[in-house]
Order: structure tokens, then sequence, then C-alpha cells
């Protein structure tokens, strides 16, 4: 075999090996955190002072994983009149697998079903309203 077809034989190698790369690469799933990340990273300051809010509390929503639930409770003195919020269970490496739910204690309790949470780490992010007051706070959880 000659120079020139070893050097033809390696070029198109290399080339062969750089299209199955690109069309691999394109294959790959890419998602931001949250579809309107741009929009919410304007809004982030909102979030820190939430955040700053939830940490001067002297006493904040605490959570249990217990089996297939989570228990979620709350100081009654957080609870008030205006009092709403959410619960979202958020999955880092899958969007679709996001789950939102609205908090809604009873006696200062509120229990849900883990079950219909996918089995693997989620990031339990809690927003609420108390007092005119906003507060957030997450926790990293892994659901068995």
């Amino acid at each position: 075999m000659s120079w020139g077809k070893k050097i033809t034989i390696l070029y198109l190698s290399f080339v062969a090996l750089i299209v199955t790369l690109v069309v691999l690469c394109f294959g790959q799933k890419v998602e931001l955190e949250t579809k309107d990340y741009y929009a919410q990273e304007i809004k982030f300051q909102d979030k820190i002072d939430a955040i700053s809010n939830e940490k001067n509390l002297a006493s904040t929503i605490t959570h249990q994983l217990q089996g297939n639930q989570i228990i979620l409770n709350v100081d009654s003195s957080l609870v008030s009149k205006d009092f709403e919020g959410t619960i979202n269970f958020f999955r880092p490496s899958d969007s679709s697998k996001d789950v939102n739910l609205k908090m809604n204690f009873t006696n200062n309790q509120q229990i849900i079903n883990a079950s219909t949470l996918i089995h693997g780490v989620y990031k339990m992010q809690l927003s609420w309203l108390s007092h005119g007051t906003k507060y957030f706070k997450e926790d990293v959880i892994f659901i068995k």
C-alpha cells in the first residue's frame, strides 16, 4: 500500500470520527434549570431576600422522610391569614419529573405522598408568604 492511500484512509477515518462526534453531541438533551431561566435571573434579588428572611426566622418549616411520606411541619407563629405557599420538587436531571404542590397545612402539618415521585435526588423548594413577607427555603432530599 502506498503512502498516498494510507494518508487518505487516515484522513477519511478522522473525518468519520469528527462527524460521529458531532452527531452524538446534537443528540444530547440539554436543559436550562427552568424554561424562563433568564426572566427568573432578573428577579433573583427577590429570591435572595426571601432566603435571608427565612434564615432570620426563629422557627421555620421542617421536613421528615418517613417511608413513602414527606411530612412538613410549620410553627404556628408562621401561619397567618395571608399564608400561602408552594412546594416544588425540582429534579435537576430531568425537568419532566418536577412536581409542584400548594402548601395546605392542617394542624401545622402537611403530609405528601412520596410514591408519586420517582426514585432519586430532588431539590425541595419551599416558597411562602406570611405576615406580608416572602420566604424561600431549599433542601435536597433523596427519594428511595
